[in-house]
């Protein structure tokens, strides 16, 4: 895992503004072992052009894939600069407050190009980002601005989650990067 604080503290703030302007689907419901329930938090989804189609078939289906702005583009190949990747789609999730997360999983690595890991990059409010390798679990304090990177294989190694934070009233957006095999 690596971890590296890429925009500071003003580039944060306008980060922030404008991707709270991007539309998501909040609290979109799906079935879940036959029970209607909701995805805990905002999301969409993004690709560096139209060959690129990613749906992670987990809560319901990603949404509906939009093209990147020029902004967002900006924004991957800073990652990509940083981290010497070649991301190429952008899952956003958005957290309203503490009440909303993501449990304990593992990405389902289809579609993605082989050998591949995930970062994930946050703005807004600081949230426990947690990972567990058997009985052992580690917490990072996921910062306005850093990003984490997790290269192949730490995916199929390790569980990561989002928890409930209930003190934390503050929003958060998160920026999740992964290289698609384009078609």
């Amino acid at each position: 895992m690596e971890i590296k604080q890429l925009f500071t503290e003003p580039e944060c703030r306008a980060i922030f503004d404008y991707l709270n302007t991007l539309e998501v689907e909040y609290h979109k419901p799906y079935l879940r072992f036959g029970k209607t329930v909701k995805v805990p938090r905002g999301q969409a989804s993004f690709t560096l052009n139209g060959n690129i189609h990613y749906d992670y078939k987990v809560s319901g289906g990603s949404p509906p894939n939009k093209v990147m702005c020029e902004r967002l583009k900006e924004i991957t190949r800073q990652v990509n600069t940083e981290l010497n990747t070649n991301f190429n789609t952008i899952l956003l999730n958005k957290y309203l407050n503490g009440a909303d997360c993501i449990g304990f999983h593992r990405d389902k690595e289809t579609g993605w190009v082989e050998g591949t890991g995930f970062a994930t990059l946050s703005f807004g409010a600081e949230r426990d980002f947690l990972l567990r390798k058997g009985e052992e679990t580690t917490s990072v304090l996921h910062k306005n601005g850093s990003v984490i990177h997790l290269p192949h294989p730490m995916n199929q190694q390790y569980l990561h989650a989002v928890p409930k934070r209930l003190r934390v009233s503050e929003p958060r957006i998160s920026l999740t990067f992964r290289e698609i095999v384009e078609k």
